[in-house]
Formats: C-alpha cells, sequence, structure tokens
C-alpha cells in the first residue's frame, strides 16, 4: 500500500491561474531561492492575480503570499521540487501543462490526473465525508472543514504511521496536527476541485470522481485507464481509444511541440495527448508505452525518473503531425 498525500499546502493554494503564474514563472528564471522566485513572480504577474473590484489579488503582497502556489505545483509535479532541489519546470507534467494552458479553457483533465496521482489517498475520503455530510460547498467561507480534514488525518494515520513517521517532510500525527493546519489542507482541497478560481466541479462531478476512483487510495500507481474514468466523471461519456492512425498522430503532434535536443517526457507526451484528445478520446499508459517502444517509428531513451523516459522521432516520421 501506497500513501498519497501533498503534504505542503498554506495560504490560497489551489488557486488555478496563480498555480500557473507561478509555472511560467519558473520557466523563465530558473532559481534555486524560493524568496527570489516568489519576488519575481510578483514584480511581473501580481497585476494579473486581480479579481475585479475589492480583489486586489496579490498586489503589493509581501513575497510569501506568492509561495502557496509554487509549492502547490510542486506537490503536484508541475515543478521539479517533488525529486530534485530546483524551482524549474519538470520535463514532463510541467511542459505540458504550459503547452495545454488557455486563459479561457483551462487543462482540467490534465491537472485532475495530476492531483489524484498525488492526493488520492486523502482527497477521496476526504470528498466521501464531505458528500455523505451533504456539506454546503456553495457557501462562501471554508468555515467547519477542518474536522472533516481531521477525521481523514485520524485515519490515515491509523493505518499508515509507520510509513508516515519516516516522511521528510514530516508530516505532523493526528495528535500533533494543529487546526490551522487542518482548515488549510481542506480549504486547498476545495478550493482546487470546487471553486471557480479552481477547476470548479459541481456536486454532480465530485460524486462521480470519489465513484469511479474509489478502491485506488492506495494502489502505488493511477489505474491505467484514468483519464477514461476522469472524462467520464467529468463529461458523462464514455470515451473511445485511440486507432493507430490516430495515435501516430497525436504522439507526433505532441513531440513536435513538447521535445528538448530531440526527446519529450513519455509522462507528458501521454498528458497532452489525452488533454487534447477532448471529451470523446482517451488512452491508457499502458497502451501508449508499449506503442511508443515497440512499433520501431519512435526512439526511446531511460530517464532519470523510475516512472517515466524519454521519447524521440525517427527520421522517417518527422513530418507526422
Amino acid at each position: 500500500m501506497t500513501v498519497h498525500w501533498m503534504r505542503y499546502l498554506v495560504g490560497d493554494a489551489g488557486h488555478v491561474q496563480r498555480t500557473y503564474l507561478a509555472v511560467l514563472t519558473a520557466s523563465e528564471y530558473q532559481l534555486d531561492n524560493m524568496r527570489a522566485m516568489c519576488e519575481i513572480y510578483l514584480k511581473k504577474y501580481g497585476s494579473l492575480t486581480t479579481e475585479g473590484t475589492r480583489k486586489r489579488g496579490l498586489l503589493n503582497s509581501e513575497w510569501r503570499s506568492a509561495e502557496p502556489h509554487f509549492s502547490f505545483a510542486r506537490e503536484m509535479d508541475l515543478l521539479d521540487g517533488r525529486h530534485i532541489e530546483r524551482w524549474g519546470v519538470s520535463f514532463g507534467a510541467g511542459r505540458a501543462f504550459l503547452t495545454s494552458w488557455r486563459q479561457d479553457e483551462r487543462p482540467v483533465e490534465l491537472l485532475l490526473y495530476q492531483y489524484l496521482t498525488y492526493d488520492r489517498t486523502f482527497t477521496i475520503p476526504f470528498l466521501t465525508a464531505l458528500l455523505e455530510a451533504d456539506y454546503d460547498f456553495g457557501r462562501g467561507t471554508f468555515v467547519g472543514l477542518d474536522r472533516y480534514a481531521a477525521g481523514v488525518w485520524e485515519e490515515i494515520w491509523s493505518v499508515h504511521a509507520r510509513e508516515l513517521q519516516d516522511r521528510e517532510p514530516k508530516i505532523p500525527s493526528a495528535k500533533e496536527v494543529k487546526p490551522r493546519t487542518l482548515l488549510h489542507h481542506a480549504a486547498a482541497r476545495v478550493r482546487f476541485l470546487n471553486r471557480i478560481e479552481g477547476l470548479g466541479l459541481n456536486i454532480e462531478k465530485l460524486r462521480k470522481v470519489v465513484a469511479l476512483f474509489q478502491g485506488t487510495e492506495e494502489t502505488a500507481e493511477m489505474p491505467d485507464d484514468s483519464f477514461f474514468r476522469i472524462k467520464a466523471a467529468l463529461h458523462s461519456v464514455s470515451p473511445s481509444p485511440f486507432g493507430g492512425d490516430d495515435l501516430l498522430s497525436a504522439t507526433g503532434s505532441a513531440l513536435s511541440v513538447l521535445q528538448r535536443g530531440g526527446f519529450a517526457s513519455a509522462r507528458g507526451l501521454f498528458l497532452l495527448i489525452n488533454q487534447r484528445a477532448g471529451r470523446g478520446k482517451a488512452l491508457e499508459w499502458r497502451r501508449f508505452a508499449e506503442y511508443v517502444r515497440s512499433g520501431g517509428l519512435f526512439s526511446v531513451s531511460s530517464s532519470f525518473r523510475r516512472d517515466d523516459f524519454l521519447v524521440g522521432l525517427q527520421r522517417q516520421v518527422k513530418a507526422v503531425g
């Protein structure tokens, strides 16, 4: 059993546009210093965080006001800090996210996949508790969310205490965690999943996400058909699998925009293909990995990450896409 639990959620984490601006900043300025990254973020993009009258966003804020968005992006593996100590864009998910970003149409499927990849142990029981209690997601505040988070916190610790004790940075135990921390964790998840500044998923969609991912909370990997489940939950459809010609074209097109030095992350390609496919099509990870490795149309190489590999185009198919 594996625990998938995002650990560092503070402030207004979960705000999707501000998360995007953090990733964009990291793509332009690869620094090791968090304060310097936050100061650049606020100076260059602070004006874009305003949300109308009386909502000044992060204008004239201290540098730490930007930190929650870098940390949230790192927890979702959009930034490299989850695997190495550098605030750069991750070669896989981060580059796919930036490529698929549209101000008027956010990459919801891609973001939900990344979120569940790293938080389903906490999110599934947390949403289940809220839905069973008929929690009012429409209220304007996050009052009361901390007690639901406390119940999930205690449940996970009771089952996974040995593993959690060895984690760095340490997650406080159910006896150690403070109400403020519980509220930050609960509010960030509701903000990201349900609020308009996040993914904006309504109660019906949240119920479907919970139902379709129930039982995956502690599996080592995401289900192979995760994007089929995500699109079924969000759009009430049964996506079709890719045909051979369609997959060749989609892979070549994604590779043309994601590659650096002739190679792209297989994980990044997988995410971008599924996001671009719309609600009617989806691709399993295993099928994609076997396809690019076995067809002779693509070259593959090892990655420093055990859960990924690199993909390049052979000469004879460079015109695809």
